[in-house]
């Protein structure tokens, strides 16, 4: 055991190694015996410092300050609160993707749909083809079959 870690354990559990964890007790030991004055000295003044705090009177709860406490306290959730509350994120979520794959789907139609109006308006002024305000542009005919 360093001289350090034995100063965090005297600080820790005070000056008295006997009311130091059993498993502590044995290394402090060999530790004060091969450093005896200056771990000594460490434990001398922990073992002050215990005198104080046992001179000093132990108080005991008040009982309003108790039931304050109390009354301030976290109520634990109902199982059944819970479950709608659950139930509720679950559904907002739901009816976001399903929003986003009809705006997703409304877009690419409206797209494919203006390209072809866009096709028909082009033809139907193309003054060289006579029929062709009739047919679909042959890059547009497996498209209209779609819609």
């Amino acid at each position: 055991m360093t001289p350090d870690r034995f100063a965090e354990l005297a600080a820790a559990h005070g000056g008295d190694i006997g009311r130091w964890p059993q498993e502590l007790r044995e290394a402090a030991r060999a530790a004060l015996a091969a450093d005896p004055i200056r771990l000594g000295a460490l434990l001398a003044a922990e073992a002050d410092l215990d005198r104080l705090l046992d001179l000093a009177p132990a108080q005991a709860a008040d009982a309003a300050l108790v039931g304050r406490l109390l009354e301030a306290a976290p109520r634990p959730r109902r199982a059944a609160v819970a479950w709608w509350a659950g139930l509720a994120a679950g559904m907002g979520l739901a009816a976001a993707a399903v929003a986003g794959v009809a705006v997703g789907v409304a877009s690419g139609a409206g797209e494919r749909l203006d390209r072809r109006a866009d096709a028909i308006l082009a033809a139907a002024y193309d003054p060289t083809e006579p029929d062709a305000a009739t047919e679909a542009p042959p890059e547009l005919q497996d498209e209209a079959t779609d819609l």
